[in-house]
C-alpha cells in the first residue's frame, strides 16, 4: 500500500532540508540555491534583514562562507505540515550556528511549496533567541 501524499510530501520536505544544511557545511553556493524557489523571502534571525529571492539568499551565503571564523548553520525541523490540497508545507523548528567568535540559537518557519523540481523554499524567518561562548572550530 503506497503511503499517503502527505507523509510523501513531509518525507521530501525534509530530505531537502537535510540537503540544505549538507551545503552548508560544504560551503557549497550552487547546492545551497537549490533550495530556493526564486520568489524565496528571507528575515535573518538577530537583526531582521530582508533577503528577497533566491539568488540574494545564495549570494548572503556565498559572502558567509568567506568570513573568516563562519562555521555554520543546521536547521532542525521539530515539525510539518503539509496543506490540503499540497500546495504548500510549513515547517517549525529550531537552529544553531554563528563563528568562532560565538554561537546563536533560535527557532524558525519555513513555508515551501512544490514545483516540478521537488519541494522549493518559499520563505523563512529566523528569530535568534540565544547566544553561547566562543565557539571552536
Amino acid at each position: 500500500m503506497a503511503a499517503p501524499a502527505a507523509a510523501d510530501s513531509v518525507a521530501e520536505i525534509k530530505a531537502a532540508r537535510a540537503a540544505y544544511n549538507s551545503a552548508i557545511a560544504a560551503r557549497d553556493v550552487a547546492g545551497v540555491r537549490a533550495a530556493f524557489g526564486d520568489d524565496y523571502i528571507g528575515i535573518a534571525g538577530s537583526g531582521g534583514e530582508r533577503i528577497i529571492g533566491g539568488d540574494a539568499m545564495a549570494d548572503y551565503f556565498a559572502r558567509a562562507f568567506k568570513t573568516p571564523g563562519f562555521l555554520g548553520f543546521v536547521r532542525t525541523p521539530d515539525m510539518v505540515s503539509v496543506a490540503v490540497p499540497p500546495m504548500r508545507a510549513m515547517e517549525r523548528g529550531h537552529w544553531s550556528g554563528g563563528s568562532v567568535a560565538g554561537r546563536l540559537t533560535g527557532e524558525y518557519l519555513a513555508v515551501w511549496v512544490p514545483t516540478p523540481q521537488g519541494w522549493k523554499l518559499r520563505s523563512e524567518t529566523f528569530v535568534t533567541l540565544g547566544s553561547g561562548a566562543t565557539a571552536t572550530p
